[in-house]
């Protein structure tokens, strides 16, 4: 139960996604002629799917938060709201679209920009965590090493 738990959780962005692009691709099929409008947004989805696939995936293996990515999933949810809401009436529809469009783009860029920065900040505590380890080996290698020649030297003197 918790695997499935888990595997819902880990998948709702790109479900989400998913669902997105499949109302997209309908909408440009059902309506040649606005199809030019969804392009974009199209095209900027099925480009961020499998990236989407790896941020929930890493965020699952991390421990982090599961809500991370709620505020795309909720901006996701929005689009396809619109869609539905644009393509059963004419009315300024394209503006609606490139509008969402526009919003989208931003909240992805901060969204990577900030996943990005803590990212880095995480690698650099890594490699100063190793780095001092590694000085701390370095520093008491040769005391561990007298220590083990000198228990075994003991040891070669009871027996």
């Amino acid at each position: 139960m918790a695997g499935v738990v888990a595997s819902f959780v880990l998948n709702c962005a790109v479900s989400v996604c998913a669902k997105l692009i499949t109302d997209i691709a309908e909408a440009r099929n059902n309506n040649p002629e606005k199809a030019f409008d969804l392009a974009t947004l199209e095209s900027t989805l099925k480009s961020i799917e499998p990236v989407i696939r790896d941020m929930e995936r890493l965020n699952h293996e991390m421990g982090r938060s599961k809500n991370e990515l709620q505020p795309l999933i909720t901006k996701m949810e929005e689009g396809i709201k619109l869609l539905k809401k644009c393509w059963k009436s004419d009315s300024s529809y394209i503006a609606e679209l490139h509008a969402f469009d526009e919003s989208f783009r931003k909240l992805l860029d901060t969204i990577f920009k900030v996943q990005t920065a803590r990212d880095q900040k995480e690698r650099l505590k890594i490699l100063i965590l190793l780095n001092r380890f590694i000085k701390y080996c370095v520093l008491f290698f040769p005391f561990i090493l007298l220590l083990l020649i000198i228990l075994k030297f003991k040891g070669f003197e009871g027996a």
